[in-house]
């Protein structure tokens, strides 16, 4: 079975910034993951390092690389839970 190449990052300088501030300030640790998949990934390395060196699944690395390779920046943000709010008594 061929191997899939990942799909390839490039980010513009003011992409860069706004992702390091996404890893040093308060956005949380979502956030801090999803900046630094994306900024390793413009740095050529591989889904499966990524994965390993963050200690989270090669899915997850595909999932926000893809994400931001068809968003850019918009595309990192949490969406909304479609659906009825949970009910709490």
């Amino acid at each position: 079975m061929p191997r899939r190449v990942s799909v390839p990052i490039e980010i513009t300088s003011g992409e860069r910034r706004e992702l390091q501030k996404l890893r040093v300030g308060d956005a949380g640790k979502r956030s801090w993951v999803r900046a630094e998949i994306v900024l390793r990934a413009a740095g050529g390395q591989p889904n499966y390092s990524i994965a390993k060196e963050l200690g989270i699944s090669r899915n997850t690395v595909k999932h926000w690389r893809f994400r931001f390779a068809r968003e850019r920046l918009v595309g990192l943000k949490t969406l909304p839970i479609p659906g009825r709010p949970k009910l709490y008594a």
